[in-house]
């Protein structure tokens, strides 16, 4: 009987279950992944359970504990019990020809031409015989199936630490102390088997908070393997080094600047960034296809046109050590301006039809914005570069709910850049903004009379002067001075007309109708909004129209006409919904919930206004601290006579602030008369596999939906692992349309 000589195989399950039937059928199965993603492991289990099932021989034979490719022959014949009349690959084959089992062969790549040869002749000549084969890339054999082996979902690596952890040091238990760091500990390894087993054995003498703290050099502290497993498997460097060696030193040299990525890459990035000073644009197609080959990299796409590669960040820290502090900064370098280049390209799409991809392209490429941003402000040479980068993404922050992030970047940014004073301005501006925005007025009003400090010295556009005015009248309104707010915004739509900046003058018509409502001028107010639709609607624009409809919605509210207000609040809530704009969402649920007081409706009014307050909070916001949301949420309430102490309407407002999108867009939408019925009752999923199947079927990759959701990118593959095997679907499409068919089934 095969075993693991790591022990027995944890998770896997659906990987095991998938090779069973996988082996039934095809001759040739080759698991393909990175060095220590655990292929020997699941061979190894899989071989096992071919095994008992089949009631077949079964034989292991590791090609890394050969010295000679001549002696694979050999090796093969000695593990299947068979004497052949020489070591060629014919001559093998020809003496196992009657024999019937599978032979697992591990670790291919160490000498793949031999393999492929023998793999190749075997099969021809036993047709009884099926191979189980493990290597970094596969062997290219007509008739084979290649398996990709990915990292350990994140409740398998917690289970596979703790279980480790437990044989290494049998009092070890996995306790609510402890797991929140080993929960962070396996998501920093990402999920790679090698790596929490030797991170494990560290805890004879490190917590696991402690072993995490020393991750920063993980390959030195990552290195008390087993000592029978084979070598290549010792140590984490040990796993590198054997992925190295198989590159050319091309694939090498590309591998170690690939580096500078975060969260992936799109291959047009890679050839811009990585080209130069020895390897040419045009080789780098070749290049990505041939890490993609030794299973350096892992192909991802959004199930229609773009694709994306991705490197563990095992791989992205050894590779960076091949280069020098100077070729590391010149990467750096282009890798900066490949991103500010992006970033002033989704800018001009950000008015008009083009705005929702300039926001999907901006999301998809978020950890790679972080990164250059993160470079950029702590150089003095691209300080400035990203101050302009950061105040002119105003738009995305807020409406993908990053307002703390680019309060971030701003201090940090202002601190270090010595700006042109039109991007100093507009960055004060946007940080006045925010930090108003997040409850912290005195800080916005400094943040405000600094800008005005910059203007009395040095001229600057019309378009920034709008910018300051807006953030002046949202200052002022927080103040309670909302005369003085209407007089700044009359004078930012002006500058922002005369600057040509479509995208900031329908912000400024925004606001300034917003204001109008908020001092009583509902008139004013609806002929200043209604001309900001009509601003926008010609041209494809959906962030400011959505919350132009909402407003005019709350117009109809407080003219006592409720179901026009619901039918406005739900055209916007569609608009916002598949834009992905949790601001404009978040504005339609606090109104939403006010037509559902205004209609004595108490136990609505109370959920969305959880709802409302949940997005609210993901922005940053305190909407108590909001003067128009406090005042409007207080009179509401009033009104309808509704008692936040009471019990039900604490039931109820929790019960919204924990709904999934999914849900609160149901009910914002009226899909549902109230969330009496669980989904789990409606479908097979948990609450978070149906958001996350809501995301898919949004066309959201992993990566964004785990930054949309503020979960791990491994936590999300989880989900949609579980999504696809309980659907019993194959693809990311059927997911997707699983959703719109539900969501049908539901109105």
């Amino acid at each position: 009987m095969v075993t693991s000589r790591h022990g027995d195989l944890v998770g896997r399950r659906q990987e095991l279950a998938d090779l069973r039937s996988t082996l039934g059928s095809a001759r040739l199965v080759t698991l393909t992944g990175p060095g220590g993603i655990g292929k020997t492991t699941l061979a190894r289990a899989a071989a096992a359970d071919h095994g008992r099932a089949r009631r077949e021989e079964t034989w292991v034979l590791d090609l890394a504990d050969l010295v000679d490719a001549d002696l694979l022959g050999h090796s093969v014949a000695g593990a299947i019990g068979v004497q052949a009349r020489g070591a060629s690959a014919d001559e093998v084959a020809a003496a196992v020809a009657d024999r019937a089992g599978l032979l697992v062969l591990d670790g291919c790549e160490a000498m793949l031409d031999a393999a492929v040869s023998l793999v190749a002749a075997l099969l021809a000549a036993a047709p009884r015989l099926r191979v189980l084969a493990t290597s970094h890339q596969q062997l290219g054999v007509t008739g084979e199936v290649v398996v990709p082996v990915g990292p350990l979902p994140a409740e398998d690596a917690q289970a596979l630490f703790a279980t480790r952890a437990a044989t290494a040091l049998p009092s070890f238990r996995l306790t609510d102390d402890n797991a929140v760091a080993i929960a962070r500990l396996c998501e920093a390894l990402d999920g790679v088997p090698l790596a929490v087993e030797l991170a494990a054995a560290r805890i004879l003498v490190l917590s696991p908070q402690g072993i995490l703290e020393r991750l920063d050099d993980r390959q030195r502290l990552l290195v008390k393997g087993a000592r029978d497993a084979p070598a290549r498997q010792r140590t984490l460097r040990a796993s590198l080094e054997a992925s190295h060696e198989l590159c050319t030193p091309d694939e090498q040299l590309l591998w170690a600047r690939l580096s500078v990525f975060t969260g992936g890459f799109p291959l047009e990035a890679a050839e811009e960034v990585c080209a130069g000073d020895g390897l040419d644009a045009g080789d780098v197609l070749d290049l990505v296809d041939g890490l993609l080959d030794k299973s350096v990299l892992t192909r991802e796409d959004d199930g229609a046109s773009y694709v994306r590669f991705r490197m563990l960040d095992s791989l992205r820290e050894y590779a960076r050590e091949a280069l020098t502090e100077d070729q590391l900064r010149a990467t750096r370098d282009r890798h900066l301006a490949w991103y500010a280049d992006l970033v002033g390209t989704a800018v001009a799409g950000f008015f008009g039809p083009g705005q929702a991809t300039s926001y999907r392209t901006l999301r998809r490429e978020h950890a790679n914005l972080r990164e250059a941003l993160r470079y950029a402000v702590a150089d003095p040479r691209h300080a400035a570069q990203a101050l302009a980068m950061v105040a002119s993404l105003e738009p995305w922050w807020a409406v993908t709910g990053r307002v703390s992030e680019a309060r971030h970047w701003l201090a940090r940014a202002c601190e270090a850049a010595d700006a042109e004073p039109d991007n100093r301005v507009r960055a004060l501006a946007l940080a006045g903004w925010t930090a108003t925005l997040q409850g912290d007025p005195d800080a916005g009003r400094s943040l405000l009379e600094k800008a005005d400090a910059v203007i009395a010295e040095h001229p600057v556009g019309d378009a920034t002067r709008g910018r300051l005015l807006v953030a002046r009248a949202l200052e002022a309104s927080w103040r309670g001075a909302p005369d003085e707010a209407l007089v700044s915004l009359e004078q930012a739509v002006a500058s922002a007309h005369a600057s040509g900046d479509r995208m900031l003058e329908v912000t400024a018509v925004l606001v300034l109708g917003l204001s109008h409502a908020f001092v009583g001028d509902l008139d004013r107010a609806g002929v200043t909004l209604q001309a900001c639709v009509d601003l926008t609607e010609p041209v494809g624009e959906v962030h400011v129209r959505s919350y132009a409809l909402s407003a005019l919605g709350m117009l109809a509210l407080l003219r006592g006409d409720a179901e026009t207000a619901a039918d406005l609040e739900r055209r916007a809530l569609v608009m916002s919904a598949e834009l992905g704009d949790r601001s404009a969402t978040a504005f339609v649920l606090e109104v939403l919930a006010w037509v559902a007081a205004a209609e004595r409706r108490t136990e609505r009014a109370a959920t969305l206004l959880g709802a409302a307050d949940a997005h609210w909070r993901h922005l940053g916001v305190d909407p108590d601290a909001v003067p128009y949301l406090s005042v409007n949420r207080r009179l509401s309430e009033e009104r309808a006579g509704i008692d936040r102490g009471t019990p039900a309407f604490r039931t109820a407002f929790t019960r919204g602030a924990a709904l999934p999108e999914d849900e609160v867009l149901a009910l914002a939408l009226d899909r549902t008369v109230e969330p009496t019925t669980s989904v789990e009752e409606q479908v097979p999923l948990t609450r978070r596999e149906l958001e996350v199947a809501q995301l898919v079927g949004r066309g959201l990759s992993n990566r964004e939906i785990a930054e949309e959701l503020v979960i791990s990118q491994r936590t999300v593959e989880t989900h949609v692992d579980n999504t696809l095997r309980k659907l019993g679907f194959g693809s990311r499409t059927q997911v997707a349309a699983w959703v719109v068919e539900l969501a049908a089934r539901r109105s």
